[in-house]
């Protein structure tokens, strides 16, 4: 125990330096085990469920029959009715299989009042048997009703505050009524199926959508195959099952092929997530290795004034051993200490980490997942515990009888250089986010977002006209048009089928009544807009693909007989936002069709005149669910992870600016301690003080300037991999990593200036004197 009681005096009488360790150490372990949680967390996705990987997602493709050649494009989703049918003709392979449909969007209420952040999905009765997932009250058979829902089990206690919510009612949208008629246990959020609530998928003796074989190939269908089938096994029984029921997906060029994707690689089989979690392991060990090796520059900086205090435990009877062991009880208190600050803000700071991080903290740290905490703050022990203490248990005894100095700069630098690396990575990686962020928010969309509102819920033709005619004699209305689906996102699909019969891309149509055009702010460039019953306009995409080189005005879209001919082209409109590439998009001209979004153009200004439509909608149409939203804010939520990944970076360079910033504090104050008399003696001899900064600066940048240009190199890769999950991008240009780096290095000259400024203007007499 003496060498904790000599641990705990030694830290008492360093305050300063010991102060600087437990901020650093800090700092890095709450980043350091956010992000490596965040990894483990993102790596164990669908693993949550009882023999997880029985559990396969079918996808299908098209494959070349005399080639070989797989299509570029690849559905996850597939038919509604495929479920039932490969239950029943693959009984000897499958243990069960289910259907997954949860791209609704409709708002919920209970008691007229709107539940916020509430995802749901629609299935079948299969469904926790398929999935493994508990059901704690009710009998799944009651989903074959479509009034009927099951909730989970912490939605029931938030939304139903604790009482029991079998029998209560939910709403979705004000119009159609669900009732509970069980609960089952939570699903994980590092699954792509959690839900709130799972309603019926069956509608009037079919599925909801109109589903069938033929049509609306939206649904997840996810099989669990029985112990020992194989992936070949159970592709080739799903392909001759759907030559029964799906004959018409062959040709005789192209043959529809499946594939039965284990679950839990569906996350990791998305090249976005592999580079973002890619990046997300380098942030964490930047930070990690540069807190860490902060403290060991620290504790190396001391050792030139505590080798007399070595060298007398020595001569009172201290082995080697005893010394490594009272700085492993040191290191251990402030590891401690650092953990115990870093828990405080890791909870104090739960809502914007959980914000960060799109993840719950309760999901994050698990105990199936705390091992990864727990070995980082071993990690970090160790390495700051031994080699400090390896090298100040090897201080000869004779040390204290005579000053110890410690000229050899390899470890200092070396662990300069770590840093320096580490915080040139991140401001370049943090340049690029910043302005790729910036690009995506101000980027022309092909229409015109300021001013535009959008509201979605599904309304009876007779009451979407006087809805809309409403809209248009407010004040603060410009002008409104409705639509089938939202300018954002997917719309209706269909295969692009240019003249030679053969598919060449996914068409995206949308109905839309007469004044769309100019409600959205589209720009024509061919024809006229649409008028009557049919009238179809495209965009430039469509008539670049079908190759249209005399125009298309006049033409129809093969294949799609239901539409008229084309009467015009518009500007391309980014309905995939910038994640995706430009899609072909025709606008149908439909005046009595299925309507759900309504667009609305506000009068300035326009955050005043939405709020007085929507109170507007409140008091007009209390049984409707109606509220509008600025486009401007749609766009934000869409790029919303960006935002995130943004401000992660954006915390990350801080933390790690500030740790480098004492770092290299340390490290002057150790290097004008040591050489004091040398800076004295030359100044005696005429050095002026700018000749000691010069000094001073020109041994940092011998290590600086190598280290920042790895570390900007690296952030050039690292942001241009990450970029690739984009269709629009920034231009990388060099010349804005080479000003990042030259900020860095202006950073770390800047602080060895002010630092060294006392000493290279101190009186040299009082440095001679002291020696």
């Amino acid at each position: 125990m003496k060498q904790l009681y000599y641990a705990i005096q030694t830290i008492l009488r360093g305050r300063g330096s010991n102060v600087t360790k437990v901020i650093s150490l800090s700092l890095g372990l709450t980043i350091g085990i956010l992000l490596f949680s965040q990894i483990a967390f993102e790596l164990s996705y669908e693993k949550c469920y009882p023999d997880a990987d029985r559990l396969v997602l079918v996808g299908s493709g098209r494959e070349n029959i005399k080639t070989g050649e797989k299509a570029q494009w690849w559905d996850r989703s597939l038919y509604a009715p495929m479920a039932a049918a490969l239950r029943s003709d693959l009984s000897e392979q499958l243990e069960c299989a289910t259907i997954f449909f949860n791209f609704e969007l409709k708002k919920v209420y209970k008691d007229n009042v709107e539940l916020k952040d509430v995802q749901y999905a629609y299935t079948d009765t299969c469904f926790f048997r398929t999935m493994g997932v508990e059901v704690l009250q009710g009998n799944p058979q009651e989903l074959e009703s479509s009034e009927n829902i099951f909730v989970s089990e912490s939605f029931a206690r938030k939304a139903f505050l604790g009482e029991n919510p079998i029998g209560k009612k939910l709403s979705l949208d004000k119009q159609r009524e669900l009732t509970v008629r069980g609960i089952y246990r939570d699903i994980p959020e590092n699954s792509i199926y959690k839900a709130d609530f799972l309603g019926s998928v069956y509608r009037h003796g079919g599925y909801i959508t109109g589903a069938g074989w033929f049509n609306n190939d939206i649904f997840f269908n996810i099989l669990r195959l029985r112990p020992g089938v194989t992936r070949e096994e159970i592709n080739l029984g799903i392909g001759k099952a759907m030559e029964k029921y799906h004959p018409s997906n062959n040709n005789e060029e192209w043959k529809a092929v499946y594939d039965a994707i284990p679950l839990i690689d569906l996350h990791m089989d998305n090249s976005d997530t592999r580079t973002r979690l890619k990046i997300y392991t380098f942030l964490g060990f930047a930070i990690f290795f540069v807190a860490l090796m902060n403290y060991i520059l620290i504790s190396i900086a001391t050792l030139s004034r505590r080798a007399k205090v070595v060298g007398v435990h020595k001569c009172s009877g201290a082995s080697t051993g005893n010394v490594f062991n009272m700085f492993i009880f040191e290191t251990g208190i402030i590891v401690l200490l650092s953990v115990l600050i870093s828990l405080f803000i890791i909870f104090n700071a739960k809502d914007l980490i959980e914000d960060l991080l799109s993840v719950r903290l309760s999901s994050l740290f698990t105990w199936n997942t705390l091992w990864v905490p727990a070995l980082t703050v071993l990690f970090l022990f160790l390495v700051a515990g031994v080699l400090p203490g390896r090298l100040f248990s090897r201080i000869p005894v004779t040390q204290v009888f005579r000053r110890y100095t410690e000229g050899k700069k390899g470890w200092k630098r070396s662990l300069l250089f770590v840093q320096f690396t580490g915080i040139s990575f991140v401001m370049g990686l943090l340049i690029v986010t910043m302005m790729q962020y910036n690009h995506l928010i101000n980027k022309d969309m092909g229409i015109q977002t300021h001013g535009l509102a959008v509201a979605n819920t599904g309304l009876a033709p007779e009451e979407v006209e006087h809805l809309v005619g409403d809209l248009r004699r407010q004040p603060m209305v410009e002008n409104a048009a409705p639509a089938a689906r939202n300018v954002i996102g997917e719309y209706w699909t269909r295969g692009l089928i240019n003249n030679s019969g053969k598919r060449i891309a996914t068409l995206n149509f949308n109905f839309c009544t007469p004044e769309y055009v100019k409600t959205m702010g589209i720009t024509l460039i061919e024809g006229t807009d649409i008028l009557k019953e049919g009238d179809v306009l495209v965009n430039e995409e469509l008539v670049r693909l079908m190759e249209w080189a005399d125009g298309a005005v006049g033409k129809r879209l093969n294949d799609f007989n239901e539409v008229g001919a084309i009467v015009g082209v518009f500007r391309n409109v980014r309905n995939y936002t910038y994640y995706g590439p430009q899609a072909p998009i025709a606008l149908v001209c439909s005046k009595g069709g299925a309507t759900y979004f309504y667009n609305v153009r506000l009068k300035e200004p326009y955050e005043d005149n939405l709020n007085r439509l929507n109170q507007y909608m409140k008091e007009v149409y209390p049984t409707k669910s109606l509220e509008f939203i600025l486009m401007d804010n749609m766009m934000k939520e869409v790029y919303e992870g960006v935002f995130r990944f943004r401000n992660s970076v954006m915390i990350t360079s801080c933390f790690i600016l500030l740790i480098v910033i004492m770092g290299l504090i340390g490290y002057v104050n150790d290097e004008t301690q040591r050489r004091s008399k040398e800076i004295a003696i030359r100044k005696v001899n005429g050095a002026e003080s700018s000749h000691i900064l010069r000094l001073l600066t020109r041994d940092i940048l011998y290590v600086s300037i190598p280290s920042v240009l790895i570390g900007t190199t690296v952030s050039f890769f690292a942001g241009k991999a990450w970029l690739e999950q984009f269709a629009e991008t920034i231009e990388l240009n060099p010349l804005l990593f080479i000003g990042a780096a030259l900020g860095v290095i202006l950073i770390i000259i800047a602080c060895v200036v002010i630092r060294a400024w006392k000493i290279a203007n101190e009186n040299p007499v009082l440095s001679i004197k002291s020696e």
